[in-house]
C-alpha cells in the first residue's frame, strides 16, 4: 500500500510556475511533519501527511476555489453542530435550511463510519454556573428582556427542560437525527458559539489528546456556532472542510454564501455531501 501511495504521489508531481517561480513537484504549506502539498497536475491539495490511506475529494474549482483535497480518515473527525432541537425543531422555528441539511448528513455520517473517521456531536449544553460565568454579548443573544428566543437557561414549557441546559430535551439531538448516532460517537457540549473557543474545551482536549488532524463540519447555524468553531480550529492549526449541503443559516443577508466563501478562500476547504460521498480511498 505504501509503495502504491507513494507511485501516486509521484504521478501527481508536475512542473508549475507560482509568479516567477518554477516549482518541480509538490508545493507545500506548512512545516515539518505537519504540511499539506499542493499537487500541480491535480490541482489537489493533500492534507494526509504522508498516511498510507487517503480519502480523496473531487470538488468544482468554479464552484468551490479548488479542485479538491486528500485526507487521512484515521486523523479525521466529523463535526456536527447544534443539530438540536432548540435550533432545528418546528415546535421552536421554521429552520428550513437546517432541517434540509438532515438527510445529506445522514449520507455523510454513513460514509464516515465506512471509513473510520470519527463523528463527534457538539451541542449547547450549560450548566448553572456556566449561566452564572457567561459573558454579556452571549446573554444579550439568547435575551427575553430585549424581545428575542426566551433567555439561556429559562424555563420552557411542559416537559421540555430550562433552555439549552445539558440533557434537556429541547438541548438533545433533533428526533431524526438520534437514529444516525451510534456508540462509538463522541459527544461534546460547548457554553459559546465556539466549541474551540478555550483550551479547556472537552472538544479541544480531546482532538490534542487524540491528535487528530482534519475537522470536517455539518451543523448550524452555518455562520454563527458552525464559522465560530471553524474560525478557532482554523486559528489553533487543524485542517477545516465545511459541507455546504449539510450546514444551514436562518441569518439571511448571503450569511451561508459569506461563510462558504470565507472557508474555501482562507480558512480550508469547502465542498458538497455528494463529492464526499463519492470520494476515492486510496
Amino acid at each position: 500500500m505504501a509503495a502504491e501511495a507513494a507511485q501516486v504521489c509521484t504521478e501527481e508531481h508536475d512542473d508549475t510556475t507560482v509568479g516567477h517561480i518554477l516549482y518541480k513537484g509538490p508545493i507545500p504549506f506548512g512545516g515539518g511533519d505537519d504540511q499539506w502539498l499542493f499537487l500541480p497536475s491535480t490541482k489537489k491539495f493533500d492534507l494526509s501527511r504522508g498516511s498510507e490511506r487517503r480519502f480523496v475529494v473531487d470538488c468544482d474549482e468554479a464552484r468551490y476555489n479548488h479542485c479538491g483535497f486528500m485526507i487521512d480518515p484515521g486523523k479525521s473527525v466529523l463535526i456536527i453542530v447544534d443539530m438540536q432541537n432548540y435550533f432545528i425543531h418546528p415546535m421552536y422555528r421554521d429552520h428550513a435550511a437546517g432541517l434540509a441539511a438532515v438527510e445529506p448528513t445522514f449520507k455523510v455520517v454513513e460514509r464516515c463510519r465506512r471509513e473510520g473517521i470519527q463523528i463527534a456531536w457538539l451541542n449547547w449544553g450549560i450548566a448553572e454556573h456556566d449561566l452564572k460565568v457567561m459573558a454579556p454579548a452571549v446573554q444579550r443573544g439568547f435575551s427575553k428582556c430585549l424581545g428575542w428566543h426566551v433567555g439561556l437557561g429559562a424555563q420552557l414549557p411542559d416537559r421540555q427542560g430550562r433552555c439549552l441546559f445539558k440533557r434537556t430535551w429541547n438541548a438533545e439531538l433533533y428526533e431524526p437525527l438520534k437514529v444516525a448516532s451510534q456508540p462509538g460517537d463522541l459527544f461534546f457540549d460547548k457554553t459559546r458559539m465556539s466549541g474551540l473557543w478555550s483550551t479547556e474545551e472537552p472538544l479541544h482536549e480531546y482532538l490534542r489528546a487524540c491528535h487528530k488532524k482534519t475537522l470536517i463540519f455539518a451543523g448550524v447555524n452555518t455562520d454563527q456556532c458552525v464559522f465560530g468553531t471553524i474560525s478557532d480550529a482554523y486559528s489553533y492549526g487543524w485542517d477545516c472542510v465545511m459541507i455546504d449541503d449539510c450546514t444551514g443559516s436562518m441569518t439571511g443577508h448571503n450569511a451561508q454564501e459569506l461563510c462558504e466563501y470565507n472557508v474555501a478562500t482562507n480558512m480550508g476547504f469547502v465542498t458538497s455531501s455528494t463529492a464526499f460521498c463519492e470520494a476515492q480511498l486510496v
